[in-house]
C-alpha cells in the first residue's frame, strides 16, 4: 500500500465525518425550528383565548419594536392591530 492510498483513505474518512456532522447540524436546525413553531402556536393560542393577563397588551405594545425588518413588521401588522394596538404601522 502506498502513501497515496493512505492519504486517499484518510481524506475519504474526513469527508464521511464532515457529512455526518452536517447531517447532525441539519437535524438540530430542524429541531430548533420545530420548537419555535410549537412555541409560536402556543403563544398564538394564549393570545386568541386571552388566557394570560396582560399578554395581549404586552404583545401589541412590544412586538413591532422586537422586529427589525420592515417586511416582518408589515407581516405582523394585522395581528398587532387585531390585538387592539394603538400603534401606527409604517408602510
Amino acid at each position: 500500500m502506498s502513501l497515496l492510498d493512505n492519504n486517499l483513505k484518510e481524506q475519504q474518512k474526513i469527508n464521511e465525518l464532515e457529512l455526518k456532522i452536517n447531517r447532525e447540524k441539519q437535524k438540530l436546525d430542524k429541531k430548533r425550528t420545530r420548537q419555535k413553531i410549537l412555541l409560536g402556536a402556543f403563544l398564538v393560542d394564549a393570545l386568541q383565548k386571552d388566557s394570560v393577563d396582560g399578554l395581549r397588551e404586552y404583545t401589541a405594545d412590544h412586538l413591532l419594536d422586537f422586529l427589525t425588518r420592515q417586511g416582518d413588521k408589515d407581516l405582523m401588522a394585522d395581528l398587532v392591530n387585531g390585538l387592539g394596538s394603538k400603534v401606527k404601522i409604517q408602510s
